[in-house]
């Protein structure tokens, strides 16, 4: 009787272990920022519970002083989540504050200012190199403006987009950059979304450095809609595609927009679950995004975005790709010992049917992060508005 127990033990264990999923993992989860977080008022372990929740993992905000600085600090550490520091003495008093917070176990870095023109960069590269003499673990924080007009940019004081970014670079020390375009409008998607994507990509790689991007969390005029579940993806996910290293929010809890997740009553709106729900999926592939470096972006369709290309060449494990309707983003990304061929649904109302072929190699990473034989599934297929379908290819 005990031989055949431990034989149905043996057994079960071997089968759980056929059973068992093959997982897309990451060391690090994908770092992914509110902006106008909780404000001073707000401030209590609950509501910093409430913005991990969300699956926020840094807070940007801006707080009277360093003491409300502080405060919001030990709140992060203690739910589990970073800050970016945010308070006025970390202008008038550079040095001293770095060393006051730059221990800190919650610190992720230091907000200088959003949107800066050609003609704030001297300053900005002072004040960044004053902070950087006490701590240059921690990075400092700038986010640019959106390449709207791309080549049309007297206001930022350069002659393109492109030189606005290296021409920061080059005068700021900076560990990473950030831009920001909020493209999804009431009547589709912004025409330069997709050509400042591409210009952003293309200089962060020249530079070497990683980039991080938005997703706008609120309808803050009458251009652009209440977030849905499509528009969210879209944005994040071909930030993503373009080899964004980190996600930001704008805004988290700003009362005098409309629908931001948190409203003026501090209570949550509907915007707050989809994000959530969104900002799991996310991390669920952080396996696939973190760390990655881009091998190539295109697109397909009759007509493709301004400032892109159209895909032309296929990796050697796919024999077969073809997409209908207004077509796809299509990304190569590299990391570690594979590669992950990304397609991301551009139309926020239609699912976009693709046809894909490969060999007996080529794997598809579902939702959850699980890995199985790309064989299994029908060869043509769907996905669903702004969402995204991740195959993977081993080197």
């Amino acid at each position: 009787m005990r031989k055949i127990a431990l034989l149905s033990l043996f057994t079960m264990i071997i089968l759980a272990g056929v059973m068992a999923q093959e997982k897309i993992t990451s060391d690090k989860p994908l770092p992914i920022m509110a902006w106008a977080g909780i404000p001073a008022g707000e401030m209590n372990a609950e509501r910093f519970r409430e913005l991990k929740e969300m699956g926020i993992n840094v807070n940007l905000s801006n707080y009277p002083n360093a003491e409300a600085m502080q405060q919001a600090l030990d709140l992060a550490q203690q739910v589990g989540i970073r800050m970016v520091t945010s308070c006025p003495e970390l202008k008038t008093e550079p040095e001293k504050t770095a060393r006051r917070f730059m221990n800190h176990p919650a610190l992720a870095g230091y907000y200088l200012l959003d949107e800066p023109v050609r003609k704030d960069f001297a300053e900005l590269g002072d004040w960044a190199k004053r902070i950087e003499t006490v701590d240059s673990k921690h990075f400092c924080f700038v986010n640019l403006i959106a390449s709207i007009h791309t080549t049309k940019t007297e206001a930022l004081g350069t002659a393109t987009y492109a030189e606005y970014v290296s021409t920061f670079a080059r005068e700021v020390p900076s560990q990473l950059l950030s831009f920001d375009f909020y493209p999804v409008l009431v009547d589709g998607i912004h025409e330069r979304w997709y050509e400042g994507l591409e210009i952003f990509s293309a200089e962060a790689r020249k530079l070497d450095k990683p980039f991080w991007a938005f997703a706008l969390a609120c309808s803050y005029n009458e251009l652009h809609p209440i977030p849905t579940i499509p528009a969210l993806r879209l944005q994040l996910y071909s930030n993503l595609a373009y080899g964004a290293q980190g996600l930001e929010y704008w805004p988290y809890w700003m009362p005098d927009l409309r629908t931001s997740p948190i409203a003026l009553d501090g209570k949550r709106t509907v915007v707050y679950d989809r994000i959530k729900a969104v900002n799991k999926e996310i991390q669920d592939l952080a396996g696939v995004f973190v760390g990655s470096k881009v091998v190539s972006v295109s697109h397909t369709g009759v007509v493709i975005p301004r400032g892109t290309s159209r895909l032309s060449t296929l990796p050697r494990a796919i024999k077969v790709f073809e997409t209908e309707g207004s077509g796809a983003l299509v990304s190569i990304l590299e990391n570690g010992a594979n590669s992950f061929f990304v397609v991301v649904n551009r139309d926020l109302n239609k699912s976009l049917p693709i046809t894909i072929l490969g060999d007996e190699s080529l794997k598809r990473v579902l939702k959850d992060g699980s890995i199985v034989k790309a064989s299994i599934y029908a060869n043509t297929t769907e996905i669903e508005p702004g969402d995204i379908a991740v195959y993977l290819i081993s080197n």
